[in-house]
């Protein structure tokens, strides 16, 4: 460790969206976040812009986490550069939108290279540096489609699925090290759109609804995901580990 005792954060897909709220929370509270990008480098480089106008310190790495090449590089660069690291969030995933006989073999392999395998890797990366933290932290943004079916993404749904038994099963091997590991359930995120663009499906199988069609209002912001990772951070979130806290406004009530 360097004698620098701010916190560092590494932020997977932290440039746009969901990733830009973290990185805003985190940073405000005096946390040096990396902010990983793959395909969206331009909007990374303006949150960057954003964060260092208002007083934090971060920097911009792109890395596709579904390379580990790619991911051992990005995690030695925070410690070049901060020389610890303390908290990792694993953000970076896509989402295709199709159904399960839409999909074909290698678009469904890249979903699970991507959503699970990323934050396999990123979590690989990163644990020899977290144990080295007096307060490690994993949180796995996770999503209300780990229980629930999508009704348009089954894909989705199953690598999220996949993402919260992972939770459980790093918080068990990390209990030790005195790391805690938990995943946010996100209901429906009001974020500026999906990488790649992908189209809704307008048809829903028989007797489904998505919740969000029925109230829109119930969207999170990105600053809502941003605080709960901060708490999950905190050193009054120390017991909470193997956990899945649901983010969605009452959503999944209705």
């Amino acid at each position: 460790m360097n004698k620098d005792e701010r916190r560092t954060a590494l932020v997977t897909g932290g440039g746009k969206g969901v990733g830009a709220g973290i990185v805003r929370v985190l940073a405000k509270a005096g946390i040096r976040c990396c902010i990983n990008c793959n395909a969206n480098p331009d909007m990374a480089e303006q949150l960057l812009a954003s964060v260092r106008a208002s007083g934090g310190e971060a920097f911009v790495y792109r890395a596709d986490v579904s390379d580990p090449d790619q991911v051992r590089a990005m995690v030695e660069a925070v410690i070049a550069r901060y020389g610890r690291l303390d908290i990792l969030v694993n953000n970076a995933a896509l989402q295709k939108n199709k159904y399960i006989d839409e999909y074909d073999e290698p678009s469904l392999r890249m979903l699970f290279d991507v959503n699970l395998g990323g934050y396999w890797r990123c979590a690989k990366a990163c644990v020899p540096y977290l144990r080295q933290s007096p307060a490690g932290r994993i949180i796995n943004i996770c999503s209300v489609h780990s229980k629930r079916p999508t009704c348009f993404d089954a894909g989705y749904s199953m690598t999220k699925g996949a993402i919260r038994q992972l939770t459980r099963e790093l918080s068990l091997e990390l209990y030790a090290d005195h790391i805690t590991v938990n995943a946010i359930n996100l209901g429906g995120c009001a974020i500026e759109f999906k990488t790649g663009h992908p189209s809704f499906p307008g048809r829903r199988p028989n007797g489904t609804h998505n919740p969000v069609d029925v109230d829109p209002g119930r969207r999170n912001v990105p600053e809502d995901v941003g605080n709960a990772v901060l708490y999950l951070c905190s050193e009054q979130a120390q017991a909470l580990t193997g956990d899945s806290v649901r983010l969605d406004r009452g959503l999944v009530l209705i």
